[in-house]
């Protein structure tokens, strides 16, 4: 499941809740891992866009909508 770092979103913690999303915590070590499996192992594969899609899809499924995000 994708491992999600900083201060989630609500439908982030529903996600975490619902076991589709791992939250790593509001410190982001220096070579952070970006998925974590059922029994708490973590790695990082570097194929950043296969992570950014089931980050969403999971996101989305929980309610989320980037039209929420509100631009700096």
């Amino acid at each position: 499941m994708p491992l999600l770092f900083g201060l989630p979103v609500p439908e982030a913690v529903d996600a975490a809740e619902s076991g589709d999303l791992a939250l790593g915590g509001c410190l982001l070590p220096d070579q952070p891992p970006n998925w974590q499996c059922p029994q708490r192992h973590r790695w990082n594969d570097a194929d950043e866009g296969a992570w950014d899609e089931r980050l969403l899809a999971v996101l989305s499924a929980h309610g989320y909508s980037e039209a929420d995000v509100q631009p700096d």
